[in-house]
């Protein structure tokens, strides 16, 4: 309440579990129709603020972005397939009024033996950034280095990545993760 700054948490879910795959890009070796099924009910009556959006993530991103909602600064994907995260990456194709210009995603499924470049998450992104060359998602590069020392050893700093709204009217402002950045001519920083 010091700052006077609301957050809004949105959660999207199909409500029946995994569609079924599509094809080996989808990777069908870990996922199959109906895993992951949620009680949608239950879930409802256990947030506290959240708003939960039930539907086909096809249907329900585009939905969402014409409501206007506040500006996007995180997106936690865990859609487990390389089509329903190429569905969700509609949001990052919004007007930037709704985007920050930077925002930090967390990939939930890039991780493992049988993940590639040419399968899942890994290959939405990659196809991401080759379509939009305004508009990249990059991983947030030795992250764990600028952790406290307690998570400096944690998976998930390695599932972190960073969309880049290039063409945001905000991209070029200082964000203030270097402050004074200037040496002097005898080699000290300040």
């Amino acid at each position: 309440d010091i700052f006077n700054i609301s957050v809004d948490v949105y959660g999207f879910d199909s409500g029946q579990g995994l569609p079924k795959p599509i094809d080996y890009r989808d990777t069908p070796n870990l996922w199959s129709q109906g895993a992951y099924p949620m009680d949608v009910q239950k879930l409802q009556n256990r947030l506290n603020g959240a708003k939960l959006i039930i539907g086909p993530v096809q249907k329900t991103v585009p939905a969402f972005v014409k409501t206007n909602p506040a500006p996007i600064g995180f997106i936690s994907f865990d859609l487990d397939y390389y089509t329903s995260t190429v569905q969700a990456f509609g949001i990052l194709k919004a007007g930037q009024d709704l985007l920050m210009p930077r925002i930090y995603c967390y990939f939930d499924d890039i991780l493992g033996l049988t993940f590639g470049h040419h399968n899942g998450e890994r290959l939405a992104i990659k196809e991401f950034n080759i379509e939009h060359t305004a508009r990249q998602i990059s991983q947030i590069y030795c992250l764990r280095f600028y952790l406290p020392r307690w998570y400096s050893k944690a998976m998930w700093s390695e599932k972190m990545f960073m969309a880049h709204i290039l063409d945001h009217k905000l991209y070029n402002n200082p964000d203030g993760l270097v402050l004074n950045a200037n040496m002097d001519l005898r080699g000290k920083s300040g």
